[in-house]
């Protein structure tokens, strides 16, 4: 499965039932639409004109004077998710166990212009669109990805219980598999999507793994060498089966590409203890243990390494397509201020904030998106504004505060 950055570790929330703290009016399902959603439009993939693109950024906000740093593993405090568009708040929507919405960052997403979430209820997943829900089925999933298509919402899930996973459109089981787990996230494969998964036959020491790839209905084993030890993670790209892997005799990662194998460079006396392919191309990212340091992440084009980071920083959030490469770091302990990687550029986060979530990057035109979240008591100032313990995203070096009580889940540009 995609490693999750380590500040998403620290982000289990137990929301507890959450009102609904205003920007304007509250509309009879308690989901307010903001000015924004007038430049966004109403229907997904909306511009704010012809040709033009708009970005949108989700925030948990929580009620103004709350520490929610402080205490955000108790999450009993209201709170709402936030979606501005170009900066513009467009629409709020409640928190908690009586909205069937959750506040984790992995449970909504943007898709176009359009909030969707999921949320475990003690039997049953559901699946919400702007708050209004759109269906429900039995079994408690943790949705790996999510795509809207034809009117169609397809949703990757595992079972929160570890019993194995389903890939559903409309809540309609298309394939089920009651052991294992999946590697990758939903990408287009001729007339559908594909993904690769592991299925566990067996149990114990007589457990044995086998790898697939799913494209269009279509189920196919992946054939792995007979001296692999570990799968790390599966992609398909330009329709050849990638896979990186552990192997015996071999101290560094494997990339095997079709019928090509290449050895990941590494530092001496080093090793990779977790890596995955960056989605949209050919990158991987990974962690590296190294004697007497602590862990931090690199990034690889192929076998080829382009960037090795300082010790302790670790890659919490990352974008790729094609050649270009950004991601955002924190910092060891989260002591020092964060970094933000663009396509061989390193950048120092501005003072005092941090990136949280897994999807707070994103490039776009030629254009990086950055969430940034402020952890300081005392003000910064930025030409002629000023804010402290506000959220921000960094586009291209310019911050644009938001005025929310909390931090940026998710940037995505349309």
């Amino acid at each position: 499965m995609e490693r999750k950055g380590f500040m998403l570790l620290m982000m289990t929330f137990a929301v507890a039932s959450c009102g609904l703290e205003q920007i304007g009016g509250e509309t009879d399902s308690g989901v307010w639409f903001g000015p924004g959603s007038i430049v966004a439009g109403n229907g997904s993939g909306g511009t704010s004109g012809a040709g033009k693109k708009v970005w949108y950024a989700v925030g948990v906000d929580y009620p103004d004077g709350y520490d929610w740093q402080a205490d955000v593993e108790k999450g009993s405090v209201r709170c709402s998710l936030v979606v501005f568009a170009n900066g513009m708040p467009m629409m709020k929507v409640p928190v908690g166990e009586t909205y069937e919405v959750s506040a984790d960052p992995d449970m909504h997403r943007m898709i176009g212009n359009d909030l969707y979430t999921d949320y475990s209820t003690g039997s049953e997943t559901v699946i919400k669109k702007n708050g209004e829900q759109l269906f429900r089925y039995d079994g408690r999933e943790m949705i790996v990805d999510m795509e809207v298509d034809g009117g169609y919402v397809y949703t990757l899930g595992q079972q929160r219980d570890g019993t194995g996973f389903a890939f559903r459109r409309n809540g309609e089981v298309l394939l089920e598999r009651t052991t294992g787990y999946v590697f990758s996230d939903l990408a287009r494969c001729e007339d559908g999507f594909d993904f690769a998964f592991c299925e566990v036959i067996g149990s114990g020491k007589e457990a044995v793994e086998r790898y697939y790839s799913y494209c269009s209905g279509d189920v196919s084993q992946v054939a792995v060498r007979e001296d692999v030890r570990k799968v790390w993670d599966i992609m398909i790209h330009e329709g050849k089966v990638c896979y990186l892997a552990t192997m015996v005799g071999i101290s560094s990662i494997v990339l095997v590409a079709g019928d090509e194998m290449d050895t990941l460079e590494l530092p001496a006396v080093s090793e990779v203890i977790s890596c995955r392919f960056v989605r949209g191309s050919m990158m991987i990212e990974g962690v590296i243990s190294q004697k007497g340091k602590a862990l931090f992440s690199g990034l690889w084009d192929g076998k080829d390494m382009v960037k090795m980071f300082s010790p302790g920083y670790l890659v919490t959030s990352i974008y790729g397509s094609g050649d270009n490469l950004c991601c955002v770091l924190n910092s060891p302990g989260m002591l020092a201020d964060g970094m933000i990687y663009r396509c061989g550029e390193l950048f120092a986060m501005p003072d005092g904030y941090r990136s949280l979530g897994g999807k707070s990057v994103v490039m776009s035109d030629g254009l990086l998106y950055v969430g940034l979240t402020s952890d300081r008591d005392s003000d910064v100032e930025s030409g002629s504004e000023t804010w402290g313990n506000e959220a921000a995203v960094w586009i291209e070096g310019e911050m644009k505060p938001l005025k929310i009580n909390g931090f940026i889940s998710h940037i995505s540009v349309y």
